[in-house]
């Protein structure tokens, strides 16, 4: 099944319906709008947490969902959900949305600012035991899960998302 590596707590966000967006600075296939994907967690979260968050997107969160993701108890190294990515669009009015990014830039020798493509998710499901020491990969890669397995499994609510 196709799987996509996030980061925490950006991936656990996703598995449970907080955050409907997922930032990057390429454009999605079109072969992959429409589809569901599995959300692998990589190996190293988010450098900083919760700096990388604005102000709006921290007080959307409650205290437990804010002591949750803070208390560095999320999975890494795992598949913990799934989602459907049904859209790809720049300038999205989610709170989530980003407009541009800083990469390193090799042709420029430096970091430039680009504009980022904004994949809108729809249907997230949190698995109830994650998918635990799976290594990523960068863009889209797959897990050996069929759709009956995934079918199969047990999902459960979000902790942050009741």
């Amino acid at each position: 099944m196709k799987t996509i590596t996030i980061k925490q707590p950006w991936a656990y966000l996703i598995c449970s319906g907080l955050k409907d967006i997922e930032n990057r600075t390429w454009k999605l296939p079109e072969k992959h709008k429409g589809k569901t994907v599995l959300i692998h967690v990589s190996a190293k979260p988010v450098k900083n947490f919760p700096n990388p968050l604005n102000i709006e997107q921290w007080d959307s969160l409650s205290t437990d969902q804010k002591l949750l993701l803070r208390s560095n108890t999320l999975p890494n190294s795992a598949i913990i959900g799934s989602v459907e990515i049904v859209d790809c669009v720049q300038d999205h009015s989610s709170i989530w949305a980003e407009r541009e990014a800083m990469v390193y830039s090799k042709k420029h020798g430096k970091d430039i600012i680009v504009p980022v493509w904004n994949w809108v998710l729809a249907n997230p499901v949190l698995f109830d035991k994650p998918i635990t020491n799976v290594k990523g990969k960068l863009s889209f890669w797959d897990y050996p899960l069929t759709e009956e397995e995934y079918l199969n499994m047990e999902k459960i609510g979000s902790p942050l998302n009741p």
